[in-house]
């Protein structure tokens, strides 16, 4: 099974980046219109079609036996990979290979309001993350239009192990004062074995993140959950030397937590320019052997970052 599992999982990543081009060249060719509503649900047909496409590379190649399955209802995971032909039942998961959740941000956006809230233990160490970062591009028309159109197309992406990525936050959680519901520990007052909630966030003011946390760490009567546990760009934030010291950890530990890191920061380089220290931008330059490294931070930034690709290798070495 987890060499099946294993397989599944290749086939979904080696095929990921052809299905993004195709979903590119679809829209750009049948999504032109003037204009582009940021908030226009639009994301989330760009989710729906990355799915399909890569579920027709799947059928055009030979040696796979899989397919990615469209969840309905009101599950968390956008796909179930299943084995093609098999019998597939979501609520047991009989015939899943491992499940896919496939979030979205507009590069645009004043804010990323896509998160990543799902439980580490409802997570199988085979489960997908995915997340592009899309925007509305200006595409080609014939000399004689007067008017531009746009398409909406994916310019970045992210796909790794989800369960890295929620180390990462759950830890990086712990460090701003927030927790996690415990057996026998439950706001509620559970009993120890017959407690829904263990594993929920609850922020430093011991408030619910999500809808079915404990029903007496309700927010308000107003709001009834936080909501901010797992923002894409939000989770990522540190405000300690603690915190700074497990996200460069675990950072140096998991390469997929790292790669998901590096795909928030190269698309939003202020988030990246602000988790490091003016100090240690300035070891990073010596570490590439730039001399006379500029007193103002923006600027030694810039000049880190001049030197191409292997800057990155210095930051994750950052300790």
């Amino acid at each position: 099974m987890q060499a099946e599992k294993a397989k599944a999982l290749k086939s979904i990543l080696d095929n990921s980046a052809a299905a993004r081009q195709r979903l590119n060249e679809f829209t750009a060719r049948m999504f032109r219109t003037r204009g582009g509503r940021i908030g226009s649900g639009m994301g989330a047909v760009i989710e729906a079609l990355w799915g399909f496409f890569l579920n027709q590379i799947l059928v055009e190649q030979s040696g796979h036996d899989i397919e990615l399955a469209w969840m309905y209802g009101h599950e968390y995971n956008d796909f179930a990979c299943i084995r093609r032909g098999a019998e597939w039942d979501p609520n047991t998961r009989r015939g899943e290979l491992l499940r896919v959740e496939v979030k979205s941000m507009v590069a645009s956006a004043d804010e990323s309001k896509a998160h990543f809230d799902r439980l580490k233990k409802e997570l199988i160490s085979t489960d997908l993350l995915v997340v592009f970062l899309w925007d509305w591009i200006q595409v080609p028309e014939s000399t004689a239009s007067r008017f531009v159109r746009v398409s909406p197309q994916v310019k970045d992406y992210f796909i790794g192990k989800a369960l890295d990525v929620a180390e990462l936050r759950d830890a990086l959680h712990k460090e701003r004062g927030g927790s996690f519901v415990q057996a026998g520990q439950c706001p509620d007052g559970c009993s120890s074995d017959a407690c829904a909630h263990v594993g929920e966030p609850l922020n430093a003011s011991g408030k619910r993140e999500r809808l079915s946390g404990p029903k007496s760490a309700r927010v308000s009567q107003s709001v009834s959950y936080a909501a901010n546990f797992g923002g894409l760009v939000r989770m990522l934030k540190c405000s300690s030397t603690k915190a700074r010291s497990v996200f460069r950890k675990i950072c140096q530990q998991k390469e997929t937590a790292w790669e998901f890191v590096s795909f928030i920061h190269r698309n939003l380089p202020d988030e990246e320019e602000n988790q490091y220290s003016k100090e240690e931008w300035s070891k990073m330059a010596l570490v590439l052997g730039l001399h006379d490294p500029p007193r103002e931070k923006s600027e030694l930034v810039q000049r880190v970052r001049a030197v191409g690709a292997r800057y990155r290798a210095a930051l994750r070495s950052v300790s």
